[in-house]
């Protein structure tokens, strides 16, 4: 029996408090990486999309070797 003055759940300890914070700070994380890999996957489909000579030109291309034979550039 928890008496006439209550006495219901016990309040909260600092350990349960610590992992709320982890918690909410680890799905954040993941809704932000989530973010940034839609954009980036929005990014190369408006570069597959424009194509041509954007895409020739363009820093987002990382594909080919980026130093010429013995490693002059």
């Amino acid at each position: 029996m928890s008496g006439i003055f209550g006495g219901g759940t016990p309040p909260p300890t600092q350990a349960q408090k610590d992992a709320e914070k982890a918690q909410s700070r680890a799905e954040e994380r993941a809704t932000s990486q989530e973010r940034t890999e839609m954009q980036g996957a929005q990014d190369r489909r408006r570069l597959r999309r424009t194509g041509g000579m954007r895409l020739l030109f363009s820093p987002a291309r990382t594909e080919g070797p980026q130093k010429t034979k013995l490693g002059v550039e």
